[in-house]
C-alpha cells in the first residue's frame, strides 16, 4: 500500500523527471541540449533517449520502500554512455543526489514537510542507489582501461595506427554528440558506441 510521499512521488513523475533530465542534459553545449532535450525520436536522438529512459526507470525503483534491481537496461546504458565520456566519478554520479533537492522543492508545496520518516527512507533510497551506481560507472572504466591494455600488450593498436580502438570509441562517441548537435558533415555516418561489456546487476539494500 502506497504511502502518502509515494502517492505525491508518483503523481509529480512527470514534472520531477523533466527537471532531473536537466541536470544532466545541461552539462552538453547549449546547441547539443536542444537537440537531446527536444528531439524525441529514439534512433535520431540516442543520447538523449537513453537518459530520459535511464532516469525513468531509477526514478520507478526509488519510489517503491522494497528491494529492486537499480541497473535496469536503460540505466545500465546511460552509465557506459558516461564512462566512455571524459567526465569524473564524481560528476558522473553527482546527478543521483541532485534528486533529493528536486524532490524536495516539488513536494514541500504538498505539505510533505512533517512526514520526516518516510523522506529518510526516501533518502536512504537514493544514497544506496548512488553507491551502486557508482561502482558500475567504475567498472566500465575498469573495463575500458582493460582493453586499452589488451590492445597494446597484443599489438592490435597497430591495426589502426597510433590510436587503438579503445580511443575511437572514445571519439565516435564524442562525434555522436557533434552530430547530435548538427556539426556532423552532411552525409556523415554517425558511429554507435558498442557497448559490448556486461555487469553484474545489483540491488539495492536497506
Amino acid at each position: 500500500m502506497e504511502n502518502k510521499l509515494e502517492k505525491l512521488l508518483h503523481g509529480k513523475k512527470v514534472e520531477i523527471l523533466e527537471k532531473w533530465e536537466d541536470t544532466i542534459l545541461s552539462s552538453f553545449s547549449p546547441d547539443a541540449y536542444h537537440i537531446f532535450k527536444k528531439q524525441k525520436d529514439p534512433f535520431a536522438n540516442p543520447i538523449g533517449h537513453k537518459v530520459r529512459t535511464g532516469l525513468a526507470e531509477l526514478y520507478d525503483v526509488l519510489c517503491e520502500p522494497s528491494n529492486k534491481e537499480i541497473l535496469t537496461p536503460d540505466l545500465t546504458q546511460l552509465i557506459k554512455m558516461r564512462a566512455v565520456q571524459q567526465v569524473s566519478a564524481a560528476d558522473a554520479v553527482s546527478f543521483i543526489f541532485k534528486l533529493k533537492g528536486i524532490v524536495r522543492k516539488e513536494l514541500l508545496k504538498k505539505g510533505m514537510a512533517e512526514l520526516y520518516i518516510e523522506w529518510l527512507a526516501f533518502d536512504a533510497r537514493i544514497d544506496a542507489a548512488a553507491l551502486v551506481i557508482f561502482d558500475m560507472f567504475m567498472a566500465s572504466k575498469e573495463q575500458v582501461y582493460q582493453v586499452r591494455v589488451n590492445e597494446f600488450q597484443h599489438g592490435r593498436h597497430m591495426i589502426t595506427g597510433s590510436i587503438c580502438p579503445s580511443a575511437l570509441v572514445r571519439r565516435n562517441n564524442q562525434e555522436a554528440i557533434a552530430a547530435e548537435a548538427g556539426d556532423a558533415p552532411d552525409g556523415q555516418n554517425v558511429p554507435v558506441i558498442n557497448d559490448t561489456c556486461g555487469v553484474k546487476p545489483q540491488v539495492l539494500q536497506f
